[in-house]
């Protein structure tokens, strides 16, 4: 069965998916990654550049090189990225990276933000890791070393996540409280991971160590195993609101999402990305299974469509879905997951789970007349949603995921 899965999959990443991408994210008058696309597939009048979209595009394209998939001007694609990265974001005179720039590298938002340097950390690590390049790998640790002594929050633990430009710490909540969130902790952790991967330092592997503590030590319900989205700096859950900075496509309330919402798609990737973790650091998979197995059943009982298909946006951690909708990000993150808690538990309820995603993903989700997803999509498979890129929306959750589909269908096909 597994083999179906692989050449479906495999197929697609490489005659669609990254076709898609490596023929237009080059921006070819300024430099960098564009990344705005309407349904057809066609540049938007927007034109701005975003910190995240920049990093995510070159921890992508340099992650799928990494892992096998070429195609032509590769690695000039991921030098021209880099190039442009570091003369429009880079900040001369208080470091780091700024926020969002116009197509021409002139600063929109000057602020710092640890989204985007997370991904950073990542995107040199993979970059160094692809390259054997030690500029790359002394970036990358200075940016963890930026990042270490301007954003961690010394007296509760974790980092803070919204600074001026000169990192005056700044609130971008409506209410003005600071927060930490776990998206940037999780970030953080896959950031930690590839930069341990890439220089080997027990400085960068207890970093990784003491931010997947905090994360199901502080971050995680105890009783359903399921994350909380933000908590103010001494780690009270506190509503997670719309925030006030460029950041994606939210769908809130104005009262925003109250600490008893969990997100299907970050629980689930949170699981697997702990587990490659411990691969990184030379442990067993299998010893993350206390930590990953609640989050795996919690999201296979209450996430998973059994009538339609896919997995659901949203919900209370202790019932049931609020949100019923169908994001593209989401169906990413579950199929890796998914494959990560059958090659673990042989349990063969995860494997019918990720092929119930899958079959959702490939008939509802593709627009395959361009080969990218639809962003977001009714319960049933209505479209509602669908450019194929945005500020937020770019390459990386969907040839990322089907990457490490393709590696985890690899390995199972071996072991039948």
């Amino acid at each position: 069965m597994p083999e179906k899965y692989l050449a479906i999959t495999e197929a697609y990443l490489r005659e669609r998916l990254l076709p898609f991408w490596t023929a237009r994210a080059p921006e070819p008058v300024y430099g960098g990654f564009r990344t705005q696309y309407d349904r057809h597939g066609k540049p938007t009048a927007v034109t701005d550049k975003t910190l995240l979209c920049q990093a995510r595009c070159l921890v992508t394209f340099a992650r799928a090189q990494r892992l096998g998939w070429e195609w032509p001007e590769a690695r000039e694609m991921l030098s021209a990225g880099v190039a442009f990265l570091e003369k429009a974001f880079r900040d001369p005179e208080h470091d780091g990276y700024v926020w969002v720039t116009a197509a021409d590298g002139r600063w929109l938002d000057d602020r710092k933000v640890m989204y985007g340097l997370s991904f950073l950390i990542y995107a040199y690590s993979e970059l160094a890791l692809l390259t054997d390049s030690e500029p790359y790998r002394r970036r990358a640790g200075a940016l963890f070393d930026l990042v270490a002594a301007r954003a961690a929050d010394f007296r509760h633990g974790g980092f803070f996540e919204h600074f001026r430009r000169d990192f005056a710490l700044e609130s971008v909540r409506p209410d003005g409280l600071l927060h930490k969130s776990l998206d940037v902790h999780m970030h953080l952790l896959e950031a930690f991971t590839t930069l341990a991967e890439c220089t080997g330092s027990p400085r960068h592997r207890q970093a990784l160590r003491q931010v997947t503590d905090l994360i199901f030590e502080r971050m995680l319900d105890p009783e359903t195993g399921t994350g909380m989205a933000m908590f103010a700096p001494d780690w009270r859950p506190i509503p997670n609101l719309p925030l006030g900075t460029l950041w994606g496509s939210d769908r809130f309330e104005p009262e925003g999402k109250p600490p008893e919402i969990t997100s299907y798609g970050h629980n689930i990737e949170l699981a697997w990305l702990y587990l490659h973790s411990l691969r990184i650091l030379g442990e067993a998979p299998a010893s993350g299974l206390p930590r990953t197995e609640p989050i795996f059943r919690h999201t296979l009982t209450h996430g998973v469509d059994t009538v339609h298909g896919g997995l659901f946006t949203e919900g209370h951690r202790r019932q049931g879905p609020t949100e019923t909708n169908k994001e593209f990000w989401q169906q990413a993150e579950a199929l890796v997951g998914f494959l990560d808690a059958y090659e673990l538990t042989g349990d063969k309820a995860y494997w019918d789970a990720f092929r119930n995603v899958h079959r959702f993903v490939f008939e509802h989700m593709i627009h395959w007349e361009q080969g990218e997803w639809y962003p977001l999509l009714a319960r049933d498979g209505t479209v509602l949603w669908d450019y194929m890129g945005h500020n937020w929306k770019t390459c990386y959750h969907t040839i990322r995921a089907m990457c490490e589909v393709v590696l985890r269908l690899r390995r199972l096909c071996r072991r039948a």
